[in-house]
């Protein structure tokens, strides 16, 4: 079996490093001064060289040639750390091996001078993974590290890393690498294997790795693996990306708030193989390129709108129903133009008090209403989306003492959801109107839907059916005031 790409072009040297000039620099200058620390940590996202700098400093650490050029890469230390059998070179995974255990072993092992090279070298990947026993461990030996002893800690999570490891070592964060690097070295790996490419395919793989190079590669041998060539088509297959035109049908749905067409096209994505995820991806790219040609307040609210939903579907289980549920909440960015819509309305769908929406809902509240709209838009302003439409969709009044608000959820569905989060709600609502929310024992239920027009209608079911709610709209369990102006 062939090597696979990212292992074979995988860079043996800081000049074939992509990008973190700063950290090949400073590393760099240190080993050619010989003022080296005993211990450093490499925090960045996965796939942007941080392994990949370690094994590169344990090789200029232990180069055997006698030239200035380190590491030689011909050397037996270079060669048995390329290989991954150099004997003072040791590697571990704390995804894997997190316990005290193996971090024991290495305190053991330290106390012996290097076998085949000048330095022991200790790489753990994804360190922030060992237990608090195996930090405590390490500590003792970061405290009092021995002579010719050099740790490497690689995390993506530096957060969980405890201060008193970050306090004794040096800190280089790897950034992200920019798409023009990552489409470079691409294209270099492209030429050396003579494949038939083009700059598009290569852009696309490069936006899907989110900075990563080893993604990035690994895409484009999926690419390869599916037609033998890196073009266009085959990327967008291989990727599962969209045509523009559809990106585009789905940005003027979204803008208009026309829950029908964005139905058809969610279904479009799920029934045609591709994901919600990498079409949100795209939409919100088409948004910060049409941002860059021509600036508008249309597209700032399309953009954070796309952005929020996005944020749903990234931990969101059920990935059509919550970007169906989430655009059609988000939608109607669009009406702009001052149109004349009818006024008749019941409980907020659209986002933005700016923009108008098609017949936008609310719900019917008493003297109270200031307050209740205000708790409901931080709601929304802070992401709580379940809680705004559980709110949004209930009967509020004034209780029986002046700190209470009763809230008399919309059906038992939504009593039973209300019931989960109401301590929660109530710290929320203390802080913000000083009240609380007492739960109705009752769900109301009256037939209103009748008096609205087709459009609205249509609007309302759409969000409701996304909501897991059409049933009980049929079975008469939703109470609906209509509030007109």
């Amino acid at each position: 079996m062939s090597e696979v790409l990212y292992r074979k072009y995988r860079p043996r040297n800081f000049n074939e490093l992509v990008g973190q000039d700063q950290v090949k620099e400073i590393l760099g200058k240190a080993i050619e001064k010989n003022k080296l620390s005993h211990a450093y940590i490499f925090s960045g996202s996965r796939g942007t060289g941080k392994t990949t700098s370690a094994r590169i400093l344990a090789k200029m650490l232990n180069c055997l040639s006698e030239g200035s050029e380190k590491p030689c890469g011909v050397c037996d230390s270079c060669k048995a750390i390329d290989s991954s059998s150099h004997m003072d070179v040791v590697e571990l995974d704390a995804a894997s091996y997190r316990g005290i255990d193996e971090i024991r072993k290495i305190r053991d092992a330290v106390s012996y001078r290097p076998v085949m090279g000048k330095f022991k070298v200790y790489i753990i990947d994804e360190f922030h993974m060992l237990t608090r026993e195996a930090f405590n461990a390490l500590l003792k030996t970061l405290e009092e590290p021995p002579d010719r002893v050099v740790f490497i800690l690689a995390t993506t999570n530096l957060e969980k890393v405890p201060e008193t490891i970050l306090s004794r070592c040096q800190i280089f964060y790897f950034k992200p690498l920019r798409e023009e690097d990552i489409v470079t070295y691409l294209e270099r790996i492209a030429r050396a294997e003579e494949l038939q490419y083009d700059e598009k395919a290569l852009r696309y793989i490069s936006k899907a790795a989110h900075g990563g190079m080893r993604d990035a590669v690994n895409l484009m041998e999926r690419v390869i693996s599916y037609s033998g060539n890196v073009k266009e088509e085959a990327a967008r297959t291989a990727l599962g990306i969209l045509p523009e035109e559809v990106i585009e049908e789905f940005l003027q749905a979204f803008s208009s708030g026309n829950p029908s067409s964005v139905l058809e096209i969610s279904g479009k994505i799920q029934s045609g193989g591709f994901t919600h995820e990498v079409f949100l991806e795209q939409a919100i790219d088409a948004v910060k390129e049409r941002l860059v040609e021509r600036p508008s307040d249309d597209c700032f609210r399309l953009l954070s709108a796309l952005w929020e939903t996005n944020k749903e579907l990234k931990y969101a289980e059920d990935k059509q129903t919550t970007f169906e549920v989430m655009v059609l909440l988000k939608g109607g960015f669009g009406k702009q133009n001052g149109e004349d819509t009818q006024k008749s309305e019941v409980s907020p769908i659209a986002v933005d008090e700016n923009s108008e929406k098609p017949e936008k809902l609310e719900v019917s509240v008493t003297e109270e209403s200031e307050e209740i709209s205000l708790f409901i838009e931080h709601l929304r302003m802070k992401d709580y989306i379940l809680w705004w439409t559980l709110i949004s969709l209930a009967e509020i009044r004034k209780g029986n003492r002046i700190e209470d608000l009763i809230i008399e959820p919309d059906s038992e569905f939504s009593s039973e959801l209300l019931k989960e989060r109401m301590e929660s709600i109530n710290k929320i609502a203390e802080d913000i109107i000083g009240k609380r929310f007492v739960l109705s024992d009752k769900a109301a239920g009256q037939e209103a839907l009748e008096s609205l027009d087709r459009d609205s209608r249509e609007y309302f079911e759409s969000v409701i059916t996304g909501l897991g709610l059409k049933s009980d709209i049929e079975n008469g369990r939703i109470k609906l005031e209509l509030e007109e102006e």
